[in-house]
């Protein structure tokens, strides 16, 4: 049993020995590289102004008023479509009396909002204000949106309706307009 112990002990060393020069003698060349991602999301920041445009006291029944604001694209993304909500608080029923006549967006008039009283308009949810504009590369066609660095003008006309009736009550009256302006991106696209 020495002899077969001896032996054994003696072929251990031999596959130890020879797996040892073996894995000594393997080599392979390697390299690693990393590869980087960076992601930012852009901003959408439309800009108003004048935050005010109407300020107006002392009104009669016919008086009317025009005024003119800008939307200024002031973000780093294009703006894609702007919907406009109207919302009042004040004297009930002056709501009735005040008619946009027109309401103008890149020199075009948007005709659903022209001729209704501001209790109309604040009955049209998330109307389509965005302004038209020419794209001149690769080819001259029209698009809509605020494109980076551009602006919009919008000019609305609002008129007290003198309705030829009794409008006493409406003497002292106030009312408190806004016109909230939402601005929304561009269809998503492969980069």
């Amino acid at each position: 049993m020495k002899l077969k112990k001896k032996l054994g002990m003696g072929i251990a060393t031999a596959v130890l020995g020879i797996g040892l020069i073996g894995g000594g003698t393997f080599a392979y060349f390697s390299d690693q590289e990393v590869v980087e991602n960076s992601f930012a999301a852009g901003t959408l920041d439309l800009g108003v102004n004048p935050t005010i445009a109407f300020n107006v006291d002392n009104l009669k029944p016919g008086d009317y008023m025009t005024r003119s604001f800008k939307m200024t694209n002031e973000g780093t993304l294009d703006i894609g479509k702007v919907l406009m909500n109207t919302s009042f608080s004040g004297t009930e029923g002056f709501e009735d009396h005040l008619r946009v006549d027109f309401l103008l967006s890149d020199g075009k008039v948007i005709e659903s909002l022209s001729g209704k009283t501001v209790a109309e308009l604040s009955e049209i949810k998330d109307q389509d204000i965005t302004p038209g504009f020419w794209t001149w590369w690769p080819i001259v066609r029209e698009g809509k949106g605020i494109p980076l660095g551009t602006e919009d003008t919008i000019k609305i006309k609002v008129t007290f309706v003198d309705n030829g009736q009794d409008q006493n009550h409406l003497q002292g009256a106030n009312l408190n307009v806004n016109f909230t302006l939402d601005a929304l991106q561009t269809e998503g696209e492969a980069r």
